[in-house]
């Protein structure tokens, strides 16, 4: 029954290949979710805008366990998926936590750092007013500045930076 449920992996791709993967995937009619930002870079003889990945080397994507393990094996399509190490299986994110990072990332994603485990976690909170309203985290601050700490458990944490009259504690937390 969890193998035909639709879920989210978080996976690995080759260096630079994020794009690349991507456009197999919408091929594939697969969904899956890749932050971009755009980028000027300077060539030779001109300026050119371009998409970057936001996260290098990471690919979202919503499929059932099967499918998602079709895509490397029977697609040939190069995704290394991130293990849970408490289930000995593939992670899941969650999709509470991956429609936060989803909204979040929609906004501004050059507003948006990533960080490791190094920030420590702080009160839970939803943010009550704003383009953020209804995204649930952690509250975090630097030298009286708040950010709001999104966590995909076992991938990544991003903080932007949020208002504290937006936030509101959570009960229980």
């Amino acid at each position: 029954m969890a193998e035909e449920k639709i879920q989210w992996f978080a996976a690995r791709t080759r260096d630079k290949q994020e794009l690349a993967i991507g456009k197999k995937l919408q091929k594939l009619e697969v969904i899956y979710f890749l932050p971009t930002r755009r980028e000027i870079r300077q060539l030779k003889d001109r300026r050119k805008e371009v998409e970057v990945p936001v996260i290098r080397n990471l690919i979202f994507v919503r499929a059932t366990k099967q499918r998602a393990i079709d895509l490397h094996n029977k697609d040939g399509i190069a995704l290394f998926y991130l293990t849970d190490l408490s289930k000995r299986g593939m992670l899941v994110v969650p999709d509470k936590q991956m429609d936060d990072f989803i909204q979040v990332m929609n906004l501004k994603p050059e507003s948006v750092s990533f960080d490791g485990e190094r920030l420590m976690p702080g009160d839970k909170v939803r943010v009550i007013k704003g383009d953020l309203c209804g995204v649930e985290g952690e509250v975090t601050t630097d030298v009286n500045t708040t950010y709001l700490l999104i966590r995909i458990h076992g991938v990544l944490t991003a903080t932007v930076k949020v208002a504290k009259s937006y936030l509101r504690v959570l009960k229980n937390s």
